[in-house]
């Protein structure tokens, strides 16, 4: 359950990650973003409590309508799969192994809070979290608060901040005990 409850900050954050083309003048709502298929990099910062330097990471991420693919290249070689019957990792390209079922609840809640993430379905993320309402930050980007209803995942990933424009530009998570997850995706889609 430990190892769930790790890779829960992850592949959450990569799912929100991604949509169509960011507009030149005024941020459409996010409640307008509707995602089909995704193919962006991204880079991630991990800072851990204790820890005078953040961990740091690039990959890429790819959607489609059944699964989302999380994959590290930098600077371990780690491709996470999250599919509607569960989550696989494979390292360094060997065979994937489960990592959770979507039988489980924290699996289960994983995959299902991703797919709307990914799909820009905001209403359904409202069964797993308290969703704010879009915040108009001072350079005119929005910004939406999640937090997890579910206090198991609460304490797993605490809460998960979304800031973007046309796209989902930056998701911060924010989890018990200090520890934070910052995701960034470049613009222009430069492969990292």
């Amino acid at each position: 359950m430990a190892r769930i409850v790790k890779l829960a900050a992850l592949p959450v954050l990569f799912a929100f990650a991604l949509s169509s083309a960011a507009s030149a003048a005024t941020c459409p709502s996010p409640r307008d973003i509707k995602i089909g298929e995704v193919d962006r990099a991204f880079a991630q910062e991990r800072h851990i409590e204790g820890m005078s330097k953040p961990l740091l990471s690039k990959g890429r991420l790819t959607a489609d309508e059944d699964r989302i693919v999380w994959h590290m290249t930098e600077p371990f070689d780690v491709e996470t799969v999250i599919a509607p019957d569960g989550i696989t990792e494979s390292v360094n390209g060997e065979a994937p192994r489960p990592v959770a079922s979507a039988s489980g609840e924290l699996g289960s809640a994983i995959a299902r809070s991703a797919a709307a993430l990914m799909r820009g379905r905001w209403e359904e993320l409202t069964l797993l979290f308290e969703v704010s309402e879009p915040a108009v930050l001072d350079n005119g980007d929005w910004q939406v608060l999640l937090v997890p209803h579910n206090e198991r995942m609460k304490q797993a990933v605490g809460s998960i901040e979304v800031t973007g424009c046309g796209d989902v530009e930056r998701i911060e998570i924010g989890g018990g005990g200090g520890d934070r997850h910052i995701v960034t995706f470049p613009a222009g889609d430069d492969a990292p």
